[in-house]
């Protein structure tokens, strides 16, 4: 339906080849950034998608070996061709964004990195900083801490359920995984958290979170219980 395809983004990813039936001339995985490669696969996912464009199409990982020239060729025959509408990346560090986008025409939309109240990663090495510089919203995976929260183990994961479940009590919301999103959307960077699941109920959850606005303290309780120690 021509009329649904307008209200929806479509996304995909490229770059990493397995070696599996699909490539068996590979006995290891590998990164490819070709420009042959990135093309075959953008194609591949307009096939799979049954459309005739991507609205986004990211960089799968950082490459030890990489050319970004073949990358910049590759995205300016997909944006002439009108194959793909924006471009990004995903897991990149900020020299690496910088150094990619020196070699293209058109500005890189979005890094696709963890974020999560239990992957302060992004925080530490500037990235967060870096994305309020250049005005980019960053989308997050695994915003819900690749589910270790809901069922802790560890001396962190049990003292984040534990303010999680108190700022959850104070908010009047019934499950954690709510405050976790609305922890990433309080931040004024303007993340944006993939979420997983194929149930719909899970879905609903997560959009429920737009609605939840967390205080400045309760944000930082999140924070401290996250990083184990009160701020300096």
């Amino acid at each position: 339906m021509p009329e649904l395809r307008e209200q929806m983004q479509l996304i995909s990813k490229c770059g990493i080849r397995l070696s599996t039936d699909f490539n068996p001339e590979l006995d290891v995985k590998i990164y490819e950034y070709s420009t042959e490669y990135i093309i075959k696969q953008a194609e591949a996912s307009l096939k799979n998608l049954g459309t005739d464009r991507l609205d986004l199409l990211l960089l799968h990982r950082p490459a030890p070996f990489f050319n970004p020239e073949e990358v910049a060729k590759a995205f300016d025959h997909l944006k002439q061709s009108g194959k793909v509408v924006n471009f990004g990346v995903s897991n990149f560090t900020p020299m690496q964004f910088d150094s990619l986008q020196s070699y293209l025409d058109m500005p890189l939309a979005t890094n696709q990195v963890e974020l999560s109240v239990a992957c302060l990663e992004h925080w530490e090495n500037e990235n967060i900083e870096f994305f309020q510089k250049h005005k980019i919203k960053p989308m997050a995976w695994s915003p819900l801490a690749g589910g270790k929260i809901f069922k802790p183990e560890s001396q962190r994961e049990y003292r984040l359920h534990s303010v999680l479940k108190e700022v959850a009590a104070e908010l009047g919301v019934e499950a954690i995984d709510q405050v976790m999103y609305a922890w990433l959307l309080k931040h004024p960077v303007g993340i944006l958290p993939i979420v997983g699941s194929q149930h719909i109920d899970r879905i609903k959850s997560a959009v429920d979170a737009l609605k939840i606005d967390l205080s400045l303290q309760q944000w930082y309780k999140i924070w401290i219980a996250s990083k184990g120690e009160d701020l300096p």
